[in-house]
């Protein structure tokens, strides 16, 4: 699930408090916020004792006062980027499993490092437990409200901002679960059938091309890989029209659900990361509705050819000769990465 997130120049209501730590020219940590105004003697003394740093990615929690928690997140010793205020929000969220809520008080001085710090904090509240039992007590759920403390609250540029941020973490996450997700609850069958609902309610065109309407076409190539499999093929078409479009892009990623190697077969060291080889065909597809829901004035083509590759007698071999899509012949050969 996604977080939600506001602007706010009020008073916090959130249960953490994230702001910024590094150290200055005189190699003196220094606490970074957005403006809000507590004393940090005590907070400052309790960190020189902890041996604190402020480098990127370092992230101290200390129990708060008028929150229940402040949480400092590394800044680094260099110039304060955009990129910086991203990465240090991205820490400060993938630490913070079981809060409800959050107020990040970043350093920002524009509304798109105020974007930053929202991109940063809503891309790295992602947490994977679809397969978590309900009842575990290690089952923590991700961060589900996000404050972004900034006098640029009120700005209409910065709610625009915000609001890209969203759907692009949104669409990030989607991806992710899928690289997560098992083979065992991930082909291609199921691949399409996550994205088809996606896509219509946006208005999209989608086609799904079968294993028979792939033969009859010449996919050569597709039917090659997935034929040793009992999940048979695939290929996803998602298309973006909107108008006044003045160009064109077409997005093309590889689906293979699992890939084995074939006969070929893969070694067993790192086997198990092959559920990632569609990571490809997730990216185009979340990216063409990300595309479409922000109304970016592109007309979009994404592919996404879908395969498990396995073994059986029914798998290709080394040296065969395969036709693809186009009456191009291909020669299988493999070799030792």
């Amino acid at each position: 699930m996604t977080p939600t997130i506001r602007a706010t120049d009020a008073q916090l209501t959130s249960e953490v408090l994230v702001l910024g730590l590094r150290k200055d020219e005189k190699k003196k940590l220094s606490i970074q916020t957005s403006g809000i105004r507590f004393n940090t003697a005590s907070i400052l003394e309790a960190l020189e004792d902890m041996g604190a740093t402020g480098a990127s990615d370092e992230v101290i929690k200390l129990p708060g006062e008028s929150t229940k928690l402040i949480l400092l997140t590394g800044l680094g010793a260099g110039e304060i980027t955009h990129e910086v205020l991203r990465r240090a929000a991205g820490a400060a969220a993938r630490s913070l499993l079981g809060q409800k809520s959050a107020t990040f008080a970043l350093p920002h001085k524009s509304r798109e490092e105020a974007a930053a710090i929202a991109e940063g904090a809503l891309l790295g509240s992602y947490a994977f437990d679809e397969f978590r039992g309900a009842t575990k007590p290690d089952r923590k759920s991700p961060l589900a409200k996000i404050e972004l403390h900034t006098n640029f609250a009120k700005d209409k540029k910065l709610q625009e901002a915000l609001k890209r941020a969203e759907v692009i973490s949104k669409y990030s996450h989607l991806v992710r679960d899928l690289v997560n997700t098992p083979p065992s609850h991930l082909n291609p069958v199921s691949f399409c059938a996550k994205f088809q609902p996606l896509a219509k309610k946006l208005s999209l065109k989608v086609e799904v091309l079968s294993e028979q309407q792939l033969k009859k076409l010449g996919y050569g190539g597709i039917i090659g890989v997935g034929q040793g499999s009992a999940n048979p093929p695939r290929l996803l078409h998602i298309s973006y029209r909107p108008k006044g479009a003045k160009k064109r892009l077409a997005y093309v990623g590889k689906g293979i659900t699992f890939d084995t190697g074939g006969l070929a077969l893969k070694p067993a060291q790192g086997m198990e990361a092959m559920k990632s080889d569609m990571s490809g065909a997730a990216a185009v597809s979340a990216a063409i509705l990300a595309i479409a829901e922000l109304k970016v004035p592109i007309e979009i083509d994404a592919w996404a050819p879908l395969a498990e590759n396995m073994v059986s007698d029914t798998a290709t071999r080394p040296s065969d000769i395969i036709t693809i899509y186009g009456g191009k012949t291909v020669e299988e050969v493999r070799w030792n990465s």
